[in-house]
């Protein structure tokens, strides 16, 4: 249901961009959506669904009655009484015997019902289950990898935006400081020179404005590709400016509920259960198979005959077959599924020390991104007051051109460092919540998978505790 109206929500979005100069209003919360509803790559990763759907059709069909309406049509002639030794000397005492020409016609119904096949059609479907259950998980792990690329870019679009901005008020402050040094120039106060250092000062922030042009162009192509929207369709909307930054989990508990809801994990169990299942599958092929076979219809010389009960033909039977000896390609079977068996073990051996890892690169990145944005608002701060002050100063004649435009060049330079910090921080919270299972707009505390689905994963326990890995991350300051 939830799914549901995200779908209508998404169509009436478009439906609005449809008629607003194709112009689309995004946060955060719409972008998952949308690339999580529209994204191309993740469509055809869920059309196997489909596939795996008629797979599982198809693997029951074998528990089912197979029956087959058949006709044939024969016209032989036969010399097999002209050839027998036993029926030479009869053949003699008719001269002139020819074997004639016949037309034989059969219509009919053939069922057959296998009755006990040794655990292979059970198994089969079991493994045909299993199969769609693995199949979701990787769709999920898809789904986790999407909404995080989407993520990224929008985060890297507003981030380019940002810059944009604080690149536009660089050259208007370039503009306002050459105007007072065209004042002062104009009253005698200025030199030639430092008119001409404020004129080369705007124009340098030319070719860094378009560089900033093109990157929020790139950008927000990429967003549009991992959205599913046309080149034509207008971005418009931020990220939330938020400064506060929720309370983190110690890295045991993340570990703890990336063990339980981490798709790649549940798809190496499920992987082995339905190992479990072939091995049962390709083993039943050594054992007895009983078949139950039947045959029912008509099979006449001439067509009016058709409907007589005189010509009705059936036959049953039940069939036994016991593969008794096949020359070892049976257990050579089951050796390959045992091999492959003990290679998952150890691929999810593997997968949970990754899972460990991937845990504590973002903690450590996340408080690495708080703490550098901390630094760089403080900065930012202090670096735009200075060029306030300095652009007093240099009004008033007492500071020098150099220091007002190394101030101005400081404070911009700090603003863009402090815009990238601040969205560095909210694409490594989003990082965080994919290293433990979570889509970027989830919470930390979202519902976990069901704990049956993840047996055998090890417990954070087993893991060296660390617990200078806690972090409590304070808010920054605002700016």
């Amino acid at each position: 249901m939830k799914r549901q109206c995200t779908a209508l929500a998404l169509a009436v979005l478009m439906a609005s961009a449809a008629h607003a100069a194709d112009v689309v209003e995004l946060d955060l919360a719409t972008v998952v959506a949308m690339a999580l509803e529209r994204n191309a790559a993740l469509k055809a990763e869920e059309e196997r669904r489909h596939e795996v759907a008629g797979g599982v059709e198809e693997a029951g069909a074998d528990a089912w009655p197979q029956v087959d309406v058949i006709t044939h049509w024969n016209r032989s002639r036969s010399p097999s009484l002209l050839n027998s030794p036993d029926f030479e000397e009869f053949v003699e005492q008719f001269p002139g015997f020819t074997p004639g020409e016949q037309e034989l016609y059969t219509v009919g119904v053939e069922v057959s019902q296998p009755i006990y096949s040794g655990g292979k059609v059970r198994a089969a479907l079991d493994l045909a289950e299993l199969v769609v259950d693995i199949t979701d998980s990787q769709i999920d792990a898809v789904r986790l990898d999407t909404a995080l690329s989407a993520t990224e870019a929008w985060y890297r679009l507003q981030a380019a935006r940002a810059s944009l901005r604080t690149v536009t008020s660089q050259q208007e402050a370039r503009r306002e400081s050459l105007q007072v040094v065209q004042d002062r120039f104009d009253l005698g106060e200025a030199t030639r020179l430092e008119l001409l250092r404020a004129e080369a000062a705007l124009a340098e922030v030319g070719p860094t404005a378009a560089e900033a042009e093109g990157r929020v162009v790139v950008e927000a192509a990429r967003l549009r590709a991992l959205l599913g929207l046309e080149s034509e369709v207008e971005i418009r909307g931020q990220s939330t400016t938020d400064t506060d930054v929720p309370q983190v989990p110690t890295r045991d508990e993340l570990i703890h509920r990336a063990f339980e809801t981490r798709p790649e994990l549940r798809d190496l169990l499920l992987q082995e259960d339905a190992l479990h299942r072939q091995r049962t599958v390709a083993a039943a092929e050594s054992k007895p198979q009983v078949e139950l076979n039947g045959e029912y219809g008509r099979q006449v010389r001439l067509l009016e005959n058709l409907d007589d009960d005189l010509f009705q033909n059936w036959s049953v039977s039940v069939s036994l077959s016991w593969n008794v000896f096949d020359g070892g390609r049976v257990a050579g079977q089951v050796a390959q599924i045992d091999s492959q068996k003990a290679q998952l073990q150890w691929r999810r051996e593997e997968l949970r020390r990754q899972i460990v890892a991937d845990v504590e690169q973002s903690l450590a990145a996340l408080r690495t991104a708080v703490e550098s944005e901390r630094a760089s608002v403080v900065s930012a701060a202090a670096a735009t007051e200075a060029a306030r002050v300095a652009a007093e100063t240099y009004r008033q004649g007492v500071a020098l051109q150099a220091d007002l435009l190394d101030a101005q060049d400081r404070a911009i330079s700090a603003e863009l460092e402090a815009t990238q910090a601040r969205l560095e921080r909210q694409i490594q919270w989003a990082r965080l919540k994919r290293a433990i299972g979570r889509l970027p707009t989830d919470s930390l505390e979202a519902a976990t998978h069901d704990p049956e689905t993840a047996r055998g994963s090890a417990a954070p326990d087993e893991f060296p505790s660390e617990s200078t890995m806690s972090i409590s991350i304070p808010p920054s300051p605002g700016r």
